[in-house]
């Protein structure tokens, strides 16, 4: 395996040196900057907007060209390593603090601040994502929150009302019960299902809802063995096998076996195999196409403490680029109204700079009349209850998702029950919490000063005590100590004892 797994390594390795070499620009006196991003309509006519948007605000002539490979997380890592990576990197959330870590990020903090691309300057909920250390690594060249869409039309056509905007999980499985009785024949097979499985951040958004989190307030340590996800996997389990409201895997798999598209499940949504689709203003690319007509929006189902999870696609500027002069003119351009205008025209999830998502086109778009009751809530949404996920400095987001997903498939078939699962899931987090804090001796410091913060925090707790908002680095625990009535908002210097 290490031989086969070496062979790739040089095989990518040959070919991105063989890309590089043939580029056009090498030699020429224009800058060129590569971006690499995955090819669309849409980034190409960006790429034509960024150079309109130099000349006509007398910015230097620089040429841009995309990398169209998907960029993929192993072939920017072995494109950096090498040396050959593009100039502009495309990254989300989860890639930035990957991608710093390996050293394929330059530091734009001063040069971002320079010239107007700080984090200030996009929505306060992603602000803290684009940093590592307290230093900036990347900006939003679009920024996304999760929600439920609607089939408006499906739940009309049964002779049912959308849900309501904002609901408990009481209310969606009575909703959801209803649902399919409605929309499937008695005694035939099961072709409407009210919603898809929940993926990993709709279970972590479920988490959220009844206090807990990934993490403890320091993520220091995991804090999914606690009794509060269980309930969250055993009320996935009731809605897959009792309830029969979210189709098992198999059962997903044949509904989708007839739609070769690789938006399958957008399809099945379109058509109203499903009443429900996770998704983001993105989506809107995609049912301006192919429907449905009648959409609207809801927040994802709660117990008490509403939430989303809001993310982005961003721009980095590659370390090793010979570019890094001219290659912040694009990161400022996502901060132009001529781009964000774009974003908010195309559909392309919400616009990097928050106040174009308060213009008129962006609420109420002219040629899109049935969307006018979805992108107020969309922008609401991002406002008030967003949150990004918890990245923890001593784990990689990636392996939280691949160890989560596993341990959550275990539970699903069977093989363990939710307590199993979940002890297991938080004993490799922890586990790979220490290693890497072993292998680290600055992060190790960081580590033993965040183990005394959060033995204060216990403290505090224990003592009825509110707790300084500076003690607290999980962004879900900063916003759900305040709600809670446990911490003072952010700039309070009171302190008091909780009655």
């Amino acid at each position: 395996m290490k031989k086969l797994f070496t062979v790739i390594l040089l095989i990518l390795f040959g070919a991105s040196v063989y890309t590089y070499l043939q580029l056009p620009e090498i030699g020429q006196d224009v800058p060129h900057l590569r971006w690499v991003v995955k090819a669309s309509e849409i980034k190409n006519e960006q790429i034509v907007m960024f150079k309109e948007w130099l000349e006509e605000n007398d910015y230097p002539k620089i040429e841009i060209t995309l990398d169209p490979a998907d960029p993929k997380t192993t072939k920017n890592i072995v494109q950096g390593i090498s040396g050959v990576a593009g100039d502009i990197l495309d990254c989300y959330e989860e890639q930035v603090q990957l991608y710093q870590s390996v050293g394929l990020l330059s530091d734009i903090s001063d040069i971002a601040s320079e010239m107007g691309f700080d984090p200030s300057k996009t929505y306060p909920s992603v602000r803290n994502s684009m940093m590592v250390n307290g230093r900036q690594y990347a900006f939003p060249r679009n920024v996304g929150v999760l929600f439920l869409w609607v089939n408006a039309g499906a739940f009309e056509k049964i002779g049912l009302s959308p849900p309501p905007d904002k609901w408990t999980f009481q209310e969606f499985e009575e909703i959801g019960t209803a649902y399919i009785k409605k929309a499937n024949l008695p005694d035939k097979r099961q072709t409407t299902y009210f919603y898809p499985s929940p993926s990993f951040h709709q279970r972590l958004i479920y988490l959220r809802s009844i206090g807990g989190d990934i993490y403890n307030e320091t993520m220091t340590k995991s804090g999914l063995d606690s009794p509060l996800f269980e309930e969250i996997y055993e009320m996935i389990y009731r809605w897959i096998f009792e309830l029969h409201i979210t189709p098992t895997a198999e059962e997903a798999k044949t509904l989708s076996s007839a739609t070769e598209s690789g938006t399958a499940g957008m399809n099945l949504f379109a058509e109203g195999n499903y009443g429900l689709l996770q998704g983001s203003r993105w989506g809107l690319m995609i049912f301006r196409e192919i429907g449905p007509k009648q959409i609207a929006v809801s927040e994802f189902p709660h117990d008490g403490f509403r939430n989303t999870i809001i993310y982005y696609g961003a721009c980095a500027i590659y370390q090793g680029s010979k570019q890094k002069d001219v290659a912040p003119y694009f990161l400022k351009f996502l901060t132009s109204e001529r781009f964000n205008r774009h974003i908010v025209e195309s559909g392309d999830s919400l616009p990097p700079i928050p106040k174009y998502a308060e213009t008129e086109e962006f609420l109420r778009p002219s040629k899109y009349p049935n969307e006018w009751g979805v992108h107020g809530r969309v922008k609401d949404m991002a406002k008030e209850i967003s949150l990004p996920v918890s990245s923890s400095p001593y784990i990689l987001w990636q392996n939280v998702i691949r160890i989560e997903k596993k341990e959550f498939q275990k539970f699903i078939a069977n093989r363990n029950s939710a307590r199993e699962s979940l002890q297991t899931l938080a004993n490799t987090i922890n586990n790979e919490i220490l290693r890497k804090v072993s292998e680290d001796p600055e992060l190790a410091k960081r580590y033993e000063q965040e183990l005394k913060n959060q033995g204060e925090i216990d403290q505090l707790r224990a003592e009825g005590k509110l707790v300084p908002l500076y003690l607290i680095t999980n962004p879900f625990y900063r916003k759900y100590y305040v709600e809670k009535g446990w911490s003072l908002p952010e700039g309070s210097s009171e302190l008091a004892s909780i009655e």
